[in-house]
């Protein structure tokens, strides 16, 4: 049932996302041809409607994604939702899903448009690529391959984890707007609750990385030149600049484990179905 469940989270929310995408391959077919024709006009706006679009896709998928939630549990089709001969937990499960791989699309969408035109405007102005990308790897001179490669690993699972961090708020924030205790303030107390859990868990964030400093730092001595664990290492105390948070991600992991069986509880015992 869970498989039907995520198809069916696919098939309804398609529409409101793909055609910022449909934007975005014209867009750059208008930029190709104006490129091949060498008109300079065109190249230029186009080159700019692009970089527009893409944070767009971002915007309007994220957008998407709140609308969606609201109005298939606790909109207009609420009830039908609820109805449905699933658990809440799976209803929840299938949403984050889907949203989570709409989001992480319009995220690669962006940073690879973004990166794509660096390059288009770089050919353009006569600047030569392969030297930037190599003045780029000299910042990573002194660090060894299997450190990069570790960096990297690091960088995606923190994109990803911001990404479940910002659904799991989204979720929370428009249930428990939707529980009796918030219900008669309306749809403006979902906003308050969000921004007043994004604040909370900067400021937990901030105090638990200042004393409690987990971090993997760049130890040429370890095996393969590889990053190690460090449980006192600042950027300061750090000489290669080679310093990456682990406590943040942690918290992250649990905070957002710990929003998501929150809204699973709230939807199976508090929610007043429209």
């Amino acid at each position: 049932m869970l498989g039907k469940l995520i198809k069916h989270e696919f098939k309804a929310s398609a529409h409101s996302v793909l055609n910022i995408y449909l934007a975005a391959a014209i867009t750059i077919v208008i930029m190709l041809l104006s490129y091949a024709v060498k008109i300079r006009w065109i190249s230029a706006l186009s080159t700019v409607a692009l970089l527009i679009i893409s944070v767009l896709a971002v915007v309007i998928t994220i957008i998407a994604v709140i609308a969606g939630f609201y109005k298939t549990l606790y909109g207009s089709q609420g009830y039908l939702s609820f109805t449905l001969p699933v658990k809440s937990g799976q209803l929840l499960g299938a949403k984050a899903l889907v949203s989570f791989i709409w989001i992480l699309l319009s995220y690669i969408i962006c940073i690879g448009i973004f990166v794509g035109v660096y390059f288009y405007v770089s050919a353009k102005v006569g600047e030569n690529t392969v030297e930037n990308i190599k003045m780029l790897l000299q910042v990573f001179g002194g660090v060894s391959t299997k450190a990069i490669g570790q960096m990297i690993i690091f960088f995606v699972v923190s994109i990803i984890m911001q990404i479940a961090v910002l659904i799991a708020e989204i979720y929370f924030s428009i249930t428990l707007a939707n529980t009796r205790a918030f219900q008669k303030i309306g749809a403006v107390s979902a906003i308050f609750i969000f921004f007043g859990v994004f604040v909370l868990m900067q400021i937990v964030t901030a105090v638990l990385t200042t004393y409690v400093p987990v971090t993997l730092y760049y130890d040429p001595l370890a095996a393969g030149g590889g990053l190690a664990l460090s449980f006192s290492q600042s950027m300061i105390q750090n000489p290669t600049g080679v310093n990456l948070g682990l406590t943040g991600l942690v918290f992250e992991i649990i905070a957002a484990a710990a929003l998501f069986f929150t809204t699973g509880w709230l939807m199976k015992n508090k929610i007043n179905v429209k």
